[in-house]
């Protein structure tokens, strides 16, 4: 007769009726098995849980923990056991592979120490295959197409310029392997990097002298700024002056230091060569030679002037 495959809950059913009236914990003879089991290398989780990995239960975990209550010295024991052999057991799946997911033997592992202090076997042909491991052809093809362009290797390897990642096309160590593998290859990255060196010490000095200019504006840019600020608010040209003295600073008649204290007289120099009308010599306004001396004339005042200023 064929098995009959039980309903789940048929197998519940008859989990209830093995236990009814059964007293709370575990009975003498099965937490003596349950002990065993334990001394054999099992845990607490295996042979409470039910998993289907681990087999059918031996009893419940609510079970266990009411016979650990009212046996504490046995709980203490089983709990004891149980986390030794849940240490031991971790990691015995990978310690006990003969070969990698690749297939190939681990008896010549070699032992390596993770960043995170993880000691684990590495497989000696898979770490080869990676170190030689190159770029596909048609990569390779773009990397061709790059070098004609005179691009750096820098940039198909996508190294860092000036603080930004540049986009990889090529990573570094597999086109150092391709040109290990393929000499035609390598003679070709050859003639085509030959004259780096300089068209980077031409970029190079060209950065340099742009940064240099750049500088100078910067601080031309905070000389002005720092100059206005010391010029009165009545003066009535000031750029002018600022741009006297910040002449004077560039062909080194004036020192940078200087410059606070020699503000009041690059001001008097202007108002010398620019008067305004309220300028006076004397007790007498500024007048202009060109003023018409009557409203119904001709005459300017220029007409009547005899002699000089300074005669």
């Amino acid at each position: 007769m064929a098995d009959v495959r039980l309903s789940r809950s048929d197998l519940h059913r008859i989990a209830e009726l093995k236990w009814r009236n059964v007293p709370p914990g575990i009975p003498s003879e099965l937490a003596i098995e349950f002990m065993g089991k334990l001394i054999g290398g099992s845990t607490i989780r295996k042979l409470t849980s039910g998993m289907k990995e681990f087999g059918p239960a031996i009893v419940s975990y609510e079970r266990f923990k009411k016979h650990c209550e009212l046996n504490p010295s046995w709980g203490a024991a089983a709990w004891r056991i149980s986390r030794e052999n849940a240490r031991i057991g971790k990691g015995s799946r990978l310690r006990k592979l003969t070969h990698c997911k690749r297939g190939h033997s681990l008896a010549d592992a070699r032992m390596r120490v993770t960043k995170q202090g993880w000691r684990i076997r590495q497989c000696v042909v898979c770490r080869d295959a990676a170190r030689n491991k190159c770029e596909p052809p048609e990569k390779l093809r773009e990397v061709k197409a790059m070098l004609v362009a005179q691009k750096p290797i820098a940039e198909i390897t996508g190294q860092w310029l000036r603080g930004k990642k540049r986009k990889v096309i090529c990573n570094s160590v597999y086109f150092y392997n391709a040109r290990k593998a393929d000499p035609e290859f390598d003679r070709f990255v050859r003639e085509h990097t030959a004259d780096s060196v300089s068209r980077a010490q031409t970029l190079r000095w060209s950065l340099l002298r742009t940064r240099a200019i750049t500088a100078a504006r910067r601080e031309e840019a905070n000389d002005y700024a720092a100059i206005r600020a010391l010029i009165p608010a009545y003066v009535s040209d000031p750029d002018e002056i600022v741009s006297r003295i910040i002449e004077d600073i560039l062909t080194g008649a004036l020192k940078r230091s200087d410059a606070p204290q020699r503000v009041k007289w690059f001001i008097q120099e202007h108002a010398k060569q620019f008067p305004t009308k309220y300028r006076k010599f004397g007790d007498s306004p500024l007048l202009s030679l060109d003023e018409a001396l009557f409203d119904d004339g001709s005459g300017v005042r220029g007409d009547n002037v005899s002699r000089g200023l300074w005669d």
